[in-house]
C-alpha cells in the first residue's frame, strides 16, 4: 500500500516529464517565445499535480476527475510539444525521448483510471442491492424497539 504520493508510481513518473520538459524549454526559451515555453511548461506541471491532487481525494469519484484533468493535460501537452517541434524549439530527438516518457505516463494513468471505474462499477452494483447512496450510513435493522439490535429468528 502507498503510505505517501510520493511511492506513487505514476506520480514519479510524472514529476520526473515534467522536469524534463521543464528543462528542455527553458534550454530554447527566448524572447518572442516566451509566452509559449511558459505554457508548455506548466502544463507539464499540471500533469503532475493533478496526479497528486487526486491522490490527495478521498472520494473515488473525485480521485476519477482529477485523474481524469490529468489525462486532459497530458494530451495538451502532447500537443504543444508537436508544435514546439514544427517551430524548430525541439529537435526530433528530443521530442521522440519525450513523447517515450508521456506515452508511460499514459499508460500508468490509464491504469489508475481503469482501476477507479471498476471501483466505482462496484461500489454502484452494491448501492442498486442495497437501495442506497454509496458510502451513505444505514441503520441497523432493529426487532422494533428503538434501538435495540436485530435478533436472529430461529
Amino acid at each position: 500500500m502507498t503510505t505517501g504520493v510520493r511511492e506513487l508510481r505514476l506520480w514519479q513518473e510524472a514529476v520526473a516529464m515534467s522536469g524534463e520538459v521543464t528543462r528542455l524549454m527553458r534550454q530554447s526559451c527566448r524572447r518572442e517565445t516566451r509566452t509559449f515555453t511558459d505554457q508548455v511548461t506548466a502544463t507539464a506541471v499540471a500533469v503532475a499535480t493533478s496526479i497528486a491532487d487526486g491522490y490527495g481525494r478521498p472520494e473515488a469519484s473525485d480521485q476519477r476527475d482529477c485523474y481524469r484533468r490529468a489525462k486532459r493535460f497530458l494530451a495538451q501537452l502532447e500537443t504543444e510539444l508537436a508544435v514546439a517541434r514544427h517551430a524548430n524549439l525541439v529537435s526530433p530527438e528530443t521530442l521522440a525521448q519525450l513523447t517515450l516518457r508521456l506515452g508511460a505516463v499514459a499508460r500508468l494513468l490509464a491504469g489508475y483510471l481503469s482501476f477507479i471505474d471498476r471501483q466505482l462499477a462496484v461500489e454502484a452494483a452494491a448501492d442498486v442491492v442495497t437501495g442506497g447512496a454509496a458510502g451513505a450510513p444505514t441503520a441497523p435493522p432493529t426487532n422494533g424497539a428503538v434501538g435495540a439490535p436485530a435478533t436472529p429468528t430461529k
